[in-house]
């Protein structure tokens, strides 16, 4: 996409507003025809070890829930995507699997190394919805999934989160009061509008969805402020890697001409994702600053079961200590306490350990993520370039169910205190 005149007050893929519901519609008949090349003669989408056509490929699905405020970035988007695509270093049988819910009906396309289209006006719909749908649910993604799986069987798959989003935070269906508004991931406003009102989803019904299919090599969240340990951990079953953000992202979102390659990669490809996000913000459009990480899911257990621990023994000092100098992706008062301060777990760590403490903590954290990230991070809530302490810099997020989130400030303790993550460490 063209990357002239964008200004700081684009609206950044965290911003979403939350209140309706809409119900989930059937899913239409599969129009055969086009995509042969993609599909097996067999009913199961799975294909076998022997079958030497899927020994190399992949398929990722790019999971865009555009009816709200990002519908505008759609084509962009996918024209980028387009121009990727055409690298002559993919494998013949790689294959994007765009599912687009905007302004029209959601819809699937398909895309490999050789489709002629410039543009998402140019291509053909692989399948096109009757109705409409709430994309922002567990139930339609784990749909689009296994659509995406059918459409184009491979040997791995990988998923990219694309829309508004904001952490771990649940949805307005679980507030006690609808007008105390609560942000996770997605916004379907059900109205084919750009407005961004409606259901959105939980992450703990993502986690249900993607878990019972086959684990993912990666999941990428275009979107903001999903780098967090309570969502990685709800996800660890799900993916082996979580490629995202703590705070908010540029609103162009991904630079996909470049990243496509990296999605395609083999070895080394959640390094080479992280990589393009963080190269072009660094390189290219450095207007935005950028700060991102690589969470290895598997290394999650044996890190809560420690940070278990930690909690035990520093547990007053982190209720009680003050936070004033902590790096913090999201402030809570920059949004009146609808939602918690987004503290780096890192910065936490720093300020309650003592130095030998710590340093054991970094060796431990080291087994858990990579980060990468510029020397601050552009944020609409206050309007300017934040900076970033690389001393308290992991690139993950994590809560701290102090009182100042409890009763009196919309319920996030009670929230929070239901995640895996909060079971699993904070429970006493």
């Amino acid at each position: 996409m063209s990357m002239e005149g964008l200004k700081m007050s684009w609206m950044v893929r965290g911003i979403a507003k939350v209140y309706s519901m809409v119900a989930a519609m059937l899913l239409c008949i599969v129009a055969t025809c086009s995509f042969s090349a993609c599909q097996k003669d067999s009913d199961d989408p799975t294909p076998s070890p022997e079958d030497s056509k899927y020994a190399e490929s992949r398929t990722v699905l790019v999971y865009m829930v555009a009816e709200n405020s990002l519908n505008s970035k759609v084509h962009s988007d996918v024209a980028e995507m387009l121009a990727g695509m055409k690298d002559v270093t993919l494998y013949p049988e790689d294959r994007l699997v765009l599912y687009v819910d905007d302004v029209q009906m959601p819809r699937f396309y398909v895309i490999d190394k050789n489709t002629e289209a410039l543009t998402l006006t140019d291509l053909t719909p692989a399948l096109e919805y009757k109705e409409d749908v709430n994309s922002a649910s567990g139930d339609e993604l784990g749909k689009a999934l296994e659509q995406a799986k059918k459409l184009c069987p491979a040997k791995s798959y990988g998923l990219v989160m694309w829309s508004h989003a904001i952490g771990w935070i649940p949805s307005a269906s679980w507030t006690p009061s609808a007008a105390k508004p609560r942000r996770t991931f997605g916004v379907d406003n059900g109205r084919n509008t750009s407005v961004n009102d409606g259901p959105e989803m939980e992450i703990a019904d993502m986690a249900r969805a993607l878990e019972s299919k086959d684990t993912l090599d990666f999941i990428l969240f275009d979107a903001c402020s999903m780098q967090s340990i309570e969502v990685a951990y709800e996800l660890r079953n799900a993916t082996k890697y979580l490629v995202s953000s703590p705070a908010e992202i540029p609103g162009p979102g991904a630079y996909y001409t470049t990243m496509v390659k990296a999605l395609f990669k083999r070895d080394n490809y959640a390094e080479a994702i992280l990589q393009a996000y963080y190269d072009y913000y660094t390189t290219v459009d450095t207007k935005y600053g950028l700060v991102m990480s690589i969470v290895k899911t598997s290394a999650l257990p044996a890190f809560a079961s420690y940070m278990k621990m930690v909690v035990a023994e520093h547990r007053e000092e982190l209720l009680e200590a003050d936070y004033s100098g902590v790096l913090n992706y999201l402030y809570a008062s920059w949004t009146n306490y609808i939602h918690p301060d987004f503290y780096d777990v890192q910065g936490i760590m720093k300020m309650v350990m003592d130095e030998d403490e710590f340093a054991q903590w970094k060796q431990e954290m080291a087994k858990v993520a990579t980060c990468k990230h510029a020397s601050g991070w552009y944020s609409i809530y206050n309007n300017k370039i934040n900076p970033i302490d690389d001393a308290q810099c992991s690139g993950v997020a994590m809560h701290v169910p102090r009182s100042v989130y409890g009763r009196s400030r919309l319920h996030l303790n009670e929230a929070y205190l239901k995640t895996d993550w909060a079971k699993a460490v904070w429970k006493e």
